[in-house]
């Protein structure tokens, strides 16, 4: 039964016992709340450790350094656990919550990071969106000096706005066990910077960078789509211009021929247009894929947290019953429940990130790929996409067999005779200058007439 207390097992006390603040102790809604405060960190910490340790070792290889966006996501990988570890010292308790210095540092760090992770996010969104309004200063806007001073300015402006921990939070003794203490803010003096931290941190943690990123995403959806309506109307003029020349070529009366080669031309452009619109649109659909993933999963998992926190300060969801009502204090453990299922959803976006970018970058799912292969050799028979190199070298020895095949058929063409090479020697005397001016590749069927010729005279 777990962590049971002792009255619930006696039948005849919770019986006569009138305290639903006790009774509540011994329901099922207390036993799966604490379950689920226990069991599910233990679930997203170990997720999060080997998903980002992939993600860092894969943005760290040579086929994805290079650009501002994989900093950015090599700096995550970094953030992520840290954050997870910060915030399961505060779940479950450790030597941390009976040091007020201690409480003050974890709590700070908790902020930092967590600030940090999210507003990467919207640096991230903010520079796709420069590389598809601004293409032609994304060379000197979005480069890799910027984005590690990104990442330096962030931590030291939300080190300032947390500092405030460092006096608010302190050791407290739990109210049910005096030998136990925890971390948490000083309610007797620091009330009311509580009460409006809580609303700060729904502002920066949740709203303002779910607005921006939905924001930039809707603009960069909106530029993707304008530039390819742009490039069909560029291919059509281009198609139309063509046709009139066609057109002023056959008032012309010019040879059919030529009204071949034209139409041929014309075919040709269009394939090779369709072509450019077909890579640019599939290039242009795994970046949108990527930013409104980001965005869809930020808001599922951290949107209903920040909404249930402004909840509980306007209407007290969280607040202990005060009166000795079954019913009130049913409402409060099964709020319980749902406060720590929402703590456990913002925590669950720090082990997803590594899962859109796989499913949404061809680039960061081959570089996965090849780690593990080359890690576990067995993999690459058991995965056929990491065979796709070996097939290209394959191919690429296919030039030298055919040529191989050349030589060894050489030989064998050329293989004749004492009088069939005297035979074309003279034929060849015979031929014309311009014959002999032709390139060398034309020897062999310029040279097989003679030797027929000389072949059939001596018969």
């Amino acid at each position: 039964m777990g962590n049971v207390p002792d009255f619930c097992r006696n039948i005849s006390l919770t019986t006569n016992e009138t305290s639903y603040e006790l009774l509540s102790e011994c329901w099922s809604e207390k036993w799966i709340a604490d379950f689920l405060r226990k069991s599910l960190p233990l679930v997203i910490l170990p997720v999060s450790l080997i998903c980002n340790f992939l993600s860092f070792i894969a943005l760290r290889s040579r086929h994805m350094r290079g650009t501002s966006t994989a900093f950015f996501m090599l700096a995550l990988s970094v953030l992520d656990p840290l954050v997870l570890l910060t915030k399961n010292l505060v779940y479950f308790p450790t030597f941390v919550a009976a040091h007020g210095i201690l409480c003050k540092t974890l709590y700070f760090l908790i902020y930092v990071l967590g600030y940090t992770n999210v507003w990467i996010l919207v640096i991230m969104t903010a520079d796709k969106f420069f590389a598809v309004w601004f293409p032609l200063k994304v060379s000197d806007f979005c480069t890799i000096d910027r984005a590690k001073h990104v990442c330096i300015f962030l931590p030291a402006m939300t080190s300032i706005i947390s500092f405030h921990h460092f006096w608010t939070i302190d050791s407290l003794k739990h109210p049910n066990d005096p030998k136990q203490r925890f971390c948490y803010y000083d309610i007797s003096r620091y009330r009311s910077i509580q009460r409006i931290w809580r609303y700060v941190d729904f502002v920066i943690w949740c709203f303002l960078p779910f607005i921006l990123i939905l924001t930039l995403s809707v603009l960069i959806i909106y530029k993707l789509r304008q530039n390819r309506q742009g490039s069909n109307k560029n291919i059509l003029k281009m198609l139309k211009t063509n046709s009139k020349d066609e057109r002023i070529v056959s008032r012309n009366r010019l040879s059919k021929l030529q009204h071949q080669k034209k139409r041929t031309e014309n075919q040709d452009i269009e394939m090779r247009s369709n072509q450019k619109i077909e890579v640019i649109r599939s290039r242009h659909r795994h970046i949108t894929l990527m930013l409104l993933a980001v965005a869809v999963v930020f808001l599922l998992l951290t949107l209903p947290n920040s909404i249930y926190f402004v909840l509980d300060l306007t209407y007290g969801f969280n607040k202990l019953p005060t009166e000795n009502d079954y019913y009130q204090w049913l409402r409060y453990r099964r709020l319980t429940i749902l406060t720590v299922i929402m703590f456990q959803l913002s925590d669950l976006q720090h082990a997803t990130n590594f899962f859109l970018y796989l499913l949404t970058s061809d680039k960061f799912r081959r570089s996965v790929i090849r780690i593990c292969v080359s890690t576990i050799p067995i993999l690459s028979s058991l995965i056929p996409c990491c065979c796709q190199d070996n097939g290209r070298s394959s191919t690429a020895s296919l030039p030298g067999h055919y040529s191989s095949q050349r030589h060894d058929k050489g030989p064998i063409t050329f293989r004749t005779s004492v009088s069939e090479r005297s035979s074309i020697h003279i034929s060849s005397n015979r031929l014309s200058s311009r014959q002999m001016q032709q390139p060398f590749y034309k020897y062999s069927s310029v040279s097989s007439k003679p030797v027929t010729t000389a072949v059939s005279n001596s018969t």
